[in-house]
Formats: C-alpha cells, structure tokens, sequence
C-alpha cells in the first residue's frame, strides 16, 4: 500500500484498511504532495507505527523517492529523514528499498545525525530541511542519544524530564528561532502555556511510552515532539484545515474573532485579508495507547490487555477518561494526577484546539460551536461533581460546577485502532 496523502481523513481511510486487510509493503513518497494540513502529521506518524506493530516489523518499506546509485543518495536520505514519519517508516520497517527495490540498509542514515546534533545544540531551525518554520525533536527507543536531550538532565546515572522552568527557557529558545520578530515579553508570555504542555505531555509519555502495557520495553519505538508556526488567512485556510469541518470551524472562528488578528494586504488579489499565526505542537508515541496503560496501571484491578479486541468499546473509552480526571494517576505517585487534565484545562484558557488520537478512539477539543452546545446541554445536569458524561456521549470536566474542558467524538463513524497516543494541539499566537 502506499503513505496517505497528508490530511485526517485520508489518513483515517487507510488506518481502516489496515485494520480490514493488512498489506505488508508500504510506500513512503519522497515527498508530501501539497499541503500537510493540521493535525495531519501526528497522525501519519501514529500511521506508521499502528503498520509497523501490526507486522511485527517484519515488512518493507519502500521509499519511492531514493535512488541509492545516485551522486545525492546521501544528501536527498538527510533531507528525507527530516520528515518526522519518513525517520518513522526508516527506524520501525523490516527491510528497507529504495524505488529501484535495492536494499538499503539502516546504517546509511548516518546524515540524519546532524539533525540530532542540532537539536542538542539548541539550533531548532537545523533540526530539518525544510521551508517550513518548525523544530524537529525526535529520539528513537534503544539508540544511543534516546532522550530529547533538550527536555531532559541526568540526575544519578539517569535521565529524567527537566523541571518545567529549564523547559520553559527550550521552548522560548525555540519560539526565538521560529518568530524571531516576536518581542521578548510576548515570546515569554506564549512560552509558558507550550512549556507546561510540552513538559507535561513529555513526562507522561516517558512514563508510559518506552513500555508496553506488561512493563516490557520496545525493542524499537519512537517518540516525537514537533512544532510548526504557520500563518493562517482567508486564502489558504481551507488547506490547512482539509477535509476537516471541525478544524475549518476552529480557524475560521479565531480568523473572525481574535484580538490579534492582523488585516494584510494579500499578493494573490485586490482585497486584504486576514490573517493569524498558529502554532501547532505534535505530540506522538509508540506505547501501548491510553487505555491499555491505565488499565494495566490503576490503583485497583489491574487488567493486562493484550489486545483492544479483548474489551468492548465502552470499556475502552471508559479507561481512557479516567486519564483526565483530576487526580486519578496510575503512577503510583500522589503528586501526580492533574496533568492530563491540567493540559486541557490550559487548552480552554489559551482558546486552544485538542485532537486526541489512542486505540480505538478520536476525540477533539476546542470549537466554539461545541462550546456553545455542551453549555446549553450542561443546564440540564446536575454539576455538583466533576464529571457530566452527556447524552451524546461528550465527556465534560468541571470545577466548581463550572465547566473546565470536555472530549468529544471526533465523528460519528468508527475508527481504526492505531498504537500508540497521538495529541494534536492548536494554539492561536
């Protein structure tokens, strides 16, 4: 089969299929054709892994846009691995090809390590070649640089997840390299929501990503935080947004109504436009997905589950909500347990945008046109708790009897399970 073209929906048909009729041989274009809309890229690499697992690693990839007799073979390998699920496909496929069906071999990917050594060195910009104002920071289970070594210190022999200050100062650094016009007070000011969701979506997947659901660590796996800062506006819009009605309806809605919103002369015809900065923040792993860690994890009744197909649905959703609950932790830490739901509490005061991607499940976060509904709904509850679950299935999160945050079925057809967890965050800047 070949990669999906970059955008959800054309990514969800093809997770389905691999769930229907698995095709061994996957082909990995040199290159995304057009636009890779938003929320796209965390889920072609969550598409990658689900392939990989489901064929135990053992099949080909073939990467159409290789030639290993070429004078560029090297150079055109680096740029490739730059692309976030092209390093996926290389790192978790069985065999690899280039178009002629050569073989390649893993090790001919020396190149990618300049991209390791920037992000080390703290040139976000070099963690790619691409045109694209982004930062690339990936590490691969089992390799000899493992840990975002940016997000991470040594504290007695071992690696762990820097306090949220110390990130705090890596995501200004990297917000410093993407928007460099930005002024300082505002580069502190957009800093310290990303650095409280980076840090936390970080330790949560260090927690529970390098292990599957029995403890046991990958053999091969993958871990990718990246950020992308793209400028939004009347004309393209619809690219960035697909198929997509929710993310068309998120856009449009701060395109019409944000404070900064900046009215600019367009090249393409005689009217201005407007226009607004987003920054998209991926999060993506290769662990056993929210559900099957919770279950094998919580305080009491710890079920191993092999696979999903092993529980109803319902059950399902069941353990993945529980993650967002406050102070539900499986850790076994009792300061832990506010920090899903602490990221998505944040969402809701920074008017962001959430697409949550685990086992059998899609949710979203953060449409005004949801918002308006599930207020209207809630007056019809009692909210003495902290939880409502709706009668269309929306899960509500409140404080206070005021309403916090709240998941929502992605769309009304069934999903593909994928591995692994995959977060989608938009935030307007």
């Amino acid at each position: 089969m070949r990669m999906p073209d970059p955008d959800i929906a054309n990514i969800e048909r093809a997770i389905a299929s691999l769930n229907s009729s698995l095709d061994g041989e996957l082909t990995i274009p040199g290159a995304a054709p057009g636009v890779t809309s938003f929320c796209a890229e965390s889920a072609l690499l969550q598409f990658i892994v689900t392939w990989a697992r489901a064929t135990h690693a053992t099949e080909n990839a073939i990467f159409s846009g290789l030639d290993s007799e070429a004078s560029d073979f090297e150079i055109t390998l680096r740029r490739q691995l730059g692309l976030p699920y092209v390093l996926a496909a290389w790192v978790l496929a069985g065999r690899l090809y280039d178009s002629e069906k050569r073989l390649l071999k893993r090790r001919e990917a020396k190149g990618y390590a300049s991209f390791l050594d920037a992000m080390d060195s703290f040139e976000f910009q070099r963690t790619h070649e691409t045109f694209e104002m982004r930062a690339n920071l990936v590490c691969v289970q089992g390799g000899k640089r493992e840990f975002i070594r940016p997000f991470y210190e040594q504290h007695k022999s071992q690696w762990r997840v820097k306090p949220e200050g110390d990130v705090r100062v890596v995501v200004q650094d990297i917000l410093a390299q993407l928007a460099p016009d930005w002024p300082a007070k505002y580069l502190r000011e957009v800093s310290e929501p990303l650095a409280h969701l980076v840090r936390e979506l970080v330790e949560n997947s260090d927690w529970w990503a390098r292990a599957d659901h029995r403890g046991v660590e990958y053999e091969k796996g993958l871990r990718a935080v990246t950020f992308r800062l793209i400028d939004i506006d009347d004309d393209n819009l619809h690219m960035f947004a697909g198929e997509n009605t929710h993310i068309q309806s998120y856009l449009l809605h701060n395109l019409t109504s944000h404070a900064r919103v900046r009215v600019e002369p367009p090249s393409s015809r005689v009217e201005t436009v407007r226009k607004l900065s987003f920054m998209e923040l991926s999060m993506v792993d290769s662990g056993p997905g929210l559900a099957r860690r919770w279950l094998a994890n919580r305080p009491e009744n710890k079920r191993s589950v092999n696979d999903l197909k092993e529980i109803s649905p319902v059950e399902e959703e069941d353990a993945v909500i529980e993650c967002f609950k406050k102070w539900r932790t499986s850790s076994g830490n009792s300061l832990r347990g506010i920090g899903l739901f602490s990221v998505a509490s944040l969402l809701r005061k920074r008017n962001g945008f959430l697409r949550l991607r685990t086992g059998r499940l899609a949710f979203l976060f953060g449409t005004q046109s949801a918002t308006n509904d599930i207020e209207a709904q809630l007056k019809k509850y009692d909210v003495s708790g902290d939880y409502v679950k709706l009668d269309d299935g929306t899960h509500v999160f409140l404080q206070d009897t005021k309403m916090v945050f709240f998941l929502r079925r992605w769309s009304k057809e069934e999903v593909g399970a994928v591995e692994g967890t995959a977060y989608s965050i938009l935030l307007p800047v």
